[in-house]
């Protein structure tokens, strides 16, 4: 990683970690840590390959009930919690291969498509999953000899999966793979010519992000100890999407944001106005209109701003001095 990415990182590190002291509200800030590792996944493939897909909430719910059903069974919890990733990754590989068969809005209906049929699958299949009244009678299991039941340690663990996640997705990103999907996102034909295997690479893409959408799943079934119907619907496919949009695709850090504001939004809007969804939707209709990358972007924007506010002679007395120690620098090495 570069410089600049270790400093966000560890900042990134330091609010998490801190988060419980100065708010003391760890199940709602779980729940953001849990939101925006399903924008992540969702980043992952329009922010950095450019494929909408409107069918997160099938990896989410598979996760969900895969950590569920194994929990019930005796599983440790991090053994359910990394079966429900491998097992939304190897769904999400199957819905990759087959929606990238087809191009343009036929790729985001297959998506769809694919989330319509999970959903019924687990709405039919009520001996299994609860059916409508969702799978009941989860109970977190220690971790190590620690309990979990307080939610303060549960937020922590949460906070520890979410910044593994993170920061393997800011060396994904970093890497060669990540400026393959970002060529193919920019011009897939001139990828395809230089030789590069779009389809495996769009694939294996999918199954990343399916991962971590089944990992924020397992967390989120173990955070309430229950998974609802709600958890594969297609409902929940549209609020990922609305986070990665609204937080902005165009940096690693814009779903996370997305998903703050947002699920901070759905709990204390709520309370206040049973309508509060017109306020998200004008907030969002402004966004695409007036600022296509999202409230990143505007944070940005603030703090180039405030950048230009600062006094020129500073600036010049901060460049001189930087030439000085240059100089400096360099008679030491001769």
């Amino acid at each position: 990683m570069r410089p600049g990415q270790r400093t966000g990182f560890a900042v990134l590190a330091l609010v998490v970690l801190a988060a419980p002291a100065a708010v003391n509200y760890p199940t709602l800030e779980a729940q953001v840590l849990i939101a925006a590792l399903l924008a992540l996944g969702f980043n992952l493939l329009l922010g950095e390959m450019g494929f909408l897909s409107f069918g997160q909430a099938t990896f989410n719910g598979i996760g969900a009930y895969c950590t569920g059903l194994l929990i019930k069974s005796g599983w440790p919890l991090l053994a359910a919690l990394g079966a429900s990733a491998g097992s939304a990754a190897l769904a999400a590989l199957v819905v990759g291969a087959l929606s990238t068969q087809g191009t343009g809005i036929y790729a985001v209906m297959l998506t769809f498509a694919f989330n319509e049929m999970a959903y019924y699958a687990a709405f039919e299949w009520s001996d299994l999953t609860g059916g409508d009244n969702g799978l009941r009678g989860l109970a977190r299991p220690a971790l190590w000899g620690v309990g979990l039941a307080d939610p303060r340690r549960y937020y922590y663990l949460v906070a520890a999966v979410f910044l593994v996640g993170f920061f393997l997705v800011l060396r994904l990103t970093a890497s060669p793979f990540g400026h393959v999907l970002r060529a193919i996102r920019e011009n897939e034909h001139r990828a395809r010519a230089v030789g590069y295997r779009v389809r495996r690479y769009k694939v294996a893409a999918f199954a990343l992000s399916g991962a971590l959408s089944g990992l924020a799943g397992g967390l989120f079934a173990m955070l309430y100890q229950f998974v609802p119907l709600q958890a594969i619907d297609f409902n929940t496919s549209t609020d990922i999407v609305i986070m990665g949009l609204l937080g902005g695709t165009g940096s690693v850090y814009g779903p996370l944001l997305g998903a703050a504001v947002y699920t901070l939004m759905a709990n204390f809007l709520s309370n206040l106005w049973a309508r509060w969804p017109l306020i998200l939707g004008l907030l969002f209709c402004s966004l695409v209109m007036f600022l296509r990358g999202g409230l990143w972007e505007l944070c940005a924007a603030v703090w180039r701003r405030l950048g230009a506010l600062v006094p020129r002679s500073g600036r010049r007395n901060s460049d001189a001095g930087g030439r000085r120690a240059a100089r400096l620098e360099d008679r030491g090495a001769a």
